[in-house]
């Protein structure tokens, strides 16, 4: 598909020219370190239709690197398709692009430290929340070496861990975040990360009027090959997951007791959505991450083990292994498969069109009521 591009700097030039011709503002914010080709990095982002707007459409890409791709491709795919005279008087469209720029360039998951920017945006003013079963995970999920009975240690370890602990609380040792091994998997840091601080930056400067927010925050990985899985983060029944599931209830979505096999998820540490809550308490948001489904369960998880030790291991075995896991760990974030690429661009149209139509519905309600 021609709206997957092959580095971070083609999908950075794609983003901003796609822009442009939306007659959106563009922003940048300039980050640490060097691209894989020796680029610099940056945060960029648009605001396209009156700045001073109550409603916005939130669109993020690139929280976890090795995704950013998919996620730019989705939001692009709805530019090309977007008329700006559909936001109205009191809507606006913000993209942010790469938000884990880094990750993007190099391929993988975390930023340039190692940091998980889905386990970063917690309160770091506030003691950090410990997650007390990862130390019993770390050594098996973080080896020094890979090899071929990796996989059943680490399924036999999280099966001993559910029957003693229940589904949920091994989960959350597996992949709820942590701050007490910098080397490991959910590594949150121990500050704002690069990435957090432009974020926040951007809020400050782009959402100060909005006070109604539809939220996409696009990763792949996790559920059914080629769908979306929206992870509602809100509680069933509330406002918000009540306002969520109208606007995509067509969308073909699964549920979170789909796509973990025990019907329970992690009490994940650190995620942009509560982070932007925390950072804009003036803002009603409605929204969630989505994912777009790529492997099973077990092996997005052996992806972002995979990820960790081809830049983390300490005995990086032979180059056919490495290629080999690369592989695998393209398929889990980005696969070539011309029909997995063109799903996306098919959701990242319909989505963002439904969130929008959802927003606009909303700000009517909200100028009944008043």
């Amino acid at each position: 598909m021609a709206l997957f591009a092959e580095s971070y700097a083609e999908a950075r030039r794609a983003f901003r020219a796609a822009m442009k011709r939306l007659g959106g503002r563009l922003g940048s914010a300039s980050l640490p370190g060097v691209g894989a080709q020796g680029e610099a990095l940056s945060v960029d982002w648009a605001v396209v239709g009156p700045a001073g707007a109550s409603g916005t459409l939130l669109s993020i890409s690139g929280v976890h690197g090795a995704e950013g791709h998919a996620g730019s491709a989705a939001q692009r795919a709805f530019a090309a398709m977007f008329d700006p005279r559909e936001l109205g008087e009191d809507c606006n469209l913000v993209m942010i692009h790469a938000l884990n720029p880094w990750g993007v360039s190099h391929g993988h998951r975390t930023d340039a430290d190692n940091v998980d920017l889905s386990r970063n945006f917690c309160d770091f003013d506030a003691p950090l929340r410990s997650n007390p079963h990862y130390a019993r995970v770390h050594d098996t999920i973080c080896p020094d070496r890979w090899d071929d009975g990796l996989s059943s240690r680490v399924g036999a370890l999280f099966q001993s861990m559910t029957e003693e602990l229940g589904a949920a609380a091994a989960l959350t040792a597996f992949t709820g975040g942590q701050h007490s091994h910098p080397n490991g998997i959910g590594f949150g840091g121990v500050r704002p990360s690069p990435s957090h601080a432009a974020f926040a930056r951007i809020v400050e400067s782009e959402l100060s009027a909005c006070r109604r927010m539809a939220y996409l925050e696009w990763h792949t990985g996790f559920g059914d090959y080629g769908r979306p899985l929206v992870v509602a983060l809100d509680a069933p029944g509330t406002a918000p997951r009540n306002r969520m599931a109208r606007w995509w209830a067509d969308q073909g979505l699964q549920g979170e007791d789909e796509a973990f096999d025990s019907g329970e998820t992690p009490d994940w540490s650190g995620l942009l959505l509560p982070g932007l809550r925390r950072l804009a308490p003036h803002i009603e948001i409605a929204g969630a991450p989505i994912e777009i489904g790529t492997v099973s369960n077990f092996e997005a998880f052996e992806a972002v083990m995979i990820d960790r030790w081809l830049r983390l291991g300490l005995e990086l075995g032979s180059a056919d292994l490495r290629s080999a896991l690369r592989a695998r760990l393209r398929a889990a974030y980005d696969p070539a498969d011309p029909a997995w690429r063109a799903q996306v661009v098919e959701i990242g149209r319909s989505m963002h069109v439904a969130a929008l139509r959802g927003l606009r519905a909303w700000q009517r309600e909200a100028r009944a009521e008043a």
